[in-house]
C-alpha cells in the first residue's frame, strides 16, 4: 500500500507462495484474490483439513495423513496479516517451518538426496525424510558470516555439469 518493499512485505509474500502451494492457484484468479479466499474458507474446527479440503492441491487433497499441514496453513496465514507489526520476521518464519519439519516427526538428518512430494506425507514404506536435505553438500562454515543460524548455508561447488 505504501509502496515501500520491507522485510515486512516480504514476508507477506512469502505467505501468498505459501498460499499458492497449498492451493496450486495464482495469487489473483478469476477475480478471486487467495488471501481472502482461504481466510474465508478456513475452519480450524475441521482438524482434517482445516475446512480447506476443496481448495488444496489436488495433489495432496487426498493424502491420508498432511503432516504439518495445520502448522503450516497457521503460519501462512501469520504471514499475511493485514498490518506488518502482527506478521513474523522471516528469520522466525524459517524457524517455525524447521520447527513443524522436527516437531511432527520428519528426521531432518537424513542422508537421502530425494526430495518428493511423500518426504511430507506418512507413507509406509519407511521413515519420513526432511525434504531439503542434501547430506552430498559440502557444509561451509557459517559461524561468523550474516546467515540465519538454521540449517547450515550450504555451498555448491562453482563447476555446475549436467549429469
Amino acid at each position: 500500500m505504501t509502496q515501500q518493499l520491507t522485510e515486512k512485505s516480504d514476508v507477506y509474500s512469502f505467505g501468498v507462495v505459501m498460499l499458492e502451494l497449498i492451493t496450486s492457484k495464482q495469487p489473483i484468479e478469476k477475480g478471486k484474490y487467495i488471501v481472502r479466499e482461504v481466510r474465508m474458507s478456513l475452519n480450524r474446527n475441521d482438524v482434517e483439513s482445516y475446512g480447506m479440503k476443496e481448495m488444496i492441491d489436488p495433489s495432496i487433497r487426498n493424502t491420508p495423513i498432511l503432516i504439518g499441514f495445520g502448522k503450516f496453513l497457521d503460519l501462512a496465514m501469520q504471514c499475511v496479516e493485514e498490518t506488518a507489526a502482527d506478521r513474523p520476521s522471516m528469520s522466525e518464519v524459517v524457524k517455525a517451518i524447521e520447527t513443524i519439519l522436527q516437531n511432527d516427526g520428519i528426521n531432518t538428518n537424513s542422508t537421502s538426496t530425494s526430495s518428493s512430494a511423500t518426504d511430507f506425507v506418512g507413507n509406509a514404506k519407511g521413515p519420513l525424510r526432511h525434504p531439503y536435505s542434501n547430506d552430498a553438500l559440502p557444509k561451509k562454515d557459517v559461524s561468523d558470516s550474516d546467515h540465519f543460524d538454521y540449517s547450515g548455508g550450504y555451498v555448491l561447488s562453482t563447476k555446475i555439469e549436467p549429469k
